[in-house]
């Protein structure tokens, strides 16, 4: 489960930015947060604010964090860290360190870890846990000086520091090693959470990719089953969804491609997805036609997408963020989404769910607690602040926060200064 998470000097933020999923101690909707050891956490939270502001570099700094955390222990030597991405408004931060600071719950265990890093190396990397609710150190590492181990770190230490690079991580070296300590932190990244900061990247392959093989080789799995009954529940004329094996038989090949190109390109595309919806004569169903996946509208293929991605959440009890969640679709499918993870009969482990969004429509259902609404907005300097609902004075129970948020009274809404453009619209020059 996602507690708490920091980010400073990444993308459009310069300073630090602070989000939390801990409940607040605001009345209503109890359904919308469950019990996590001491704390108490939201299931979902919303991102809004006008274009530009940071939603997508907020959401994006998840990305960075699991990607070094996954993959810095195979970083090779001098390699430059690919998620650096610095403030580059401000002279001072285009030359400083990226800082990230997450409070996690997996195993049955809290910890918290933040890392600082550069271009060229890791600066600084410390994790703690809370055994007996107790804030205690597992390792501390500052560039240039031996790494600390607390006394409840168990496994190995100076062999691995000695294989460790400038650009690689302690966690994610002593993960590969095997170390016990940090192998519940390593595995959040890998198993407990799933951020699709671009899901117009997953579009274009749709459930080929993500989902085709999982439909094919398991008709039977609970994940098959709920996602035909998905797909079928939400109006999309569709009455039924299978994946077949393609024959390739009939596919011409470049005659110049290697063989292992062809036969990796065959495995990654192994199966098609058919939509199956009935043929009427008049009034009469009198049979079923098959479609290409393709043959359908965006906005079906979308849902296919992003229904396939929150039933793997909800499934594995993992945190699902995801940018522009609502893309191509419907606000009533949207909210039937987002609720799915409000209630405790599709979402029994508490999974979590983080999006950004321009629906406003999602303020004006009740679906959201306070302090599940945030805002992003920029500064004059291009800086972005990001905010929650709840923090907001004046802001109550029944207050109607669509109306307040188009009307721009939380800020975070686009300023738009047509002037110009107006005035050089009217010239006649060439």
């Amino acid at each position: 489960m996602l507690i708490n998470f920091s980010v400073k000097n990444f993308r459009s933020i310069r300073d630090v930015a602070e989000f939390s999923m801990i409940q607040t101690g605001l009345r209503g909707l109890k359904s919308n947060t469950f019990q996590s050891g001491n704390n108490r956490l939201t299931k979902t939270a919303v991102i809004y604010g006008p274009n530009a502001s940071g939603k997508s570099g907020f959401l994006r700094a998840f990305k960075a964090l699991e990607y070094l955390v996954l993959r810095s222990s195979s970083f090779k030597p001098g390699e430059k860290i690919a998620p650096y991405e610095p403030f580059k408004l401000s002279v001072n931060n285009v030359v400083s360190p990226v800082s990230m600071e997450i409070e996690l719950s997996h195993g049955g265990n809290i910890y918290q870890y933040h890392v600082v890093f550069s271009r060229e190396r890791i600066e600084f990397e410390e994790l703690y846990h809370f055994p007996n609710s107790v804030r205690t150190l597992l390792f501390s590492r500052q560039s240039g000086i031996p790494i600390k181990f607390g006394e409840s770190y168990k496994g190995g230490k100076k062999t691995i520091e000695k294989l460790l690079l400038p650009n690689q991580l302690f966690l994610s070296k002593a993960a590969e090693n095997n170390v016990e300590s940090v192998l519940d932190p390593f595995a959040f990244f890998g198993k407990g959470i799933m951020v699709f900061p671009f899901l117009e990247d997953y579009r274009e392959t749709s459930l080929s990719k993500l989902y085709a093989k999982r439909l094919a080789e398991n008709k039977n799995s609970n994940f098959s089953k709920r996602f035909n009954k998905l797909i079928c529940a939400l109006d999309t004329g569709i009455i039924g969804i299978q994946a077949e094996e393609v024959d390739w038989s009939s596919y011409n090949f470049p005659s110049n491609m290697p063989e292992d190109i062809r036969s990796s390109f065959r495995d990654q595309y192994k199966y098609d997805i058919k939509t199956q919806h009935f043929i009427f004569d008049g009034g009469t169903k009198i049979g079923i036609e098959n479609f290409d996946i393709d043959e359908e509208s965006t906005g079906t293929k979308s849902l296919f997408v992003i229904g396939g991605i929150i039933l793997d959440a909800l499934e594995s009890g993992r945190v699902l963020i995801v940018d522009e969640f609502e893309k191509n679709m419907h606000p009533s499918i949207t909210q039937f989404l987002i609720n799915l993870f409000h209630n405790e009969i599709t979402n029994p482990i508490n999974s979590q769910l983080i999006f950004a969004t321009h629906d406003i429509t999602q303020l004006s259902n009740d679906s959201f607690r306070r302090d599940q609404v945030w805002f992003t907005e920029k500064d004059e300097f291009g800086s972005t602040k990001l905010f929650r609902c709840s923090d907001i004075k004046g802001i109550r129970l029944g207050t109607p926060l669509d109306k307040w948020y188009s009307s721009g009274r939380f800020g975070a809404t686009p300023i738009i200064n047509d002037s110009d453009f107006i005035i050089e619209m009217q010239s006649n020059d060439d």
